[in-house]
């Protein structure tokens, strides 16, 4: 069984000799995704690293520079002041916050124009679906959450827009169908206990 987690608790595990795999995007046009599973270890090779370390300091450069003369139109303006500081702060979160709405992770999407359904996995983050039967876009916005629980021991959470009392989604570990029945009170839909 395979479930999300955020990348400081997968490395929490990976370094205690549990097997993490990853999912990496192999896509280039980001309308259409393709997604390999593929081990930690690999993926990391890959990576280039770079660590912060402090500077030496060298007397002999700090001399140097201590005699070199700067040009005035070379001095930096001076620091805002605390009000301007804020409003640039303010602007920053708005903006922030404008570009984090959207879903990423399992997905299960119903085009609202044609009615046809699509599982997927983003790691992008999404603010509507394009369906590719009829080409029209569904807004993804209030879905609610779904949680697979397989008999296979697979444990897994998708956000869908479905509006039916009972769906069914496939498992991605066994590819069994799982009955999911909506619980109003909870916003949510749960897994039918047999």
């Amino acid at each position: 069984m395979f479930q999300e987690m955020k990348f400081e608790d997968a490395i929490k595990k990976y370094l205690k000799g549990r097997k993490v795999l990853a999912l990496t995007d192999l896509s280039i046009d980001k309308d259409h995704q393709d997604y390999e599973l593929e081990p930690l270890e690999d993926v990391l090779a890959r990576m280039r690293y770079l660590v912060d370390i402090p500077a030496v300091e060298n007397p002999d450069f700090k001399e140097i520079v201590g005699r070199v003369e700067i040009p005035e139109k070379m001095i930096p303006p001076q620091e805002p002041t605390q009000e301007e500081t804020e409003v640039v702060l303010m602007e920053i979160n708005k903006n922030l916050t404008r570009e984090l709405r959207g879903y990423t992770g399992f997905l299960h999407i119903r085009c609202e124009h044609c009615g046809k359904t699509k599982t997927f996995c983003t790691k992008h983050q999404l603010s509507h679906y394009s369906c590719k039967e009829c080409g029209e876009k569904t807004e993804l916005k209030d879905l609610k959450l779904a949680f697979i629980n397989c008999e296979c021991s697979s444990r897994l959470k998708y956000f869908t827009n479905e509006t039916a009392d009972l769906i069914e989604l496939n498992c991605i570990n066994c590819g069994m169908p799982v009955a999911l029945k909506y619980n109003a009170k909870k916003n949510l839909y749960e897994t039918i206990r047999s």
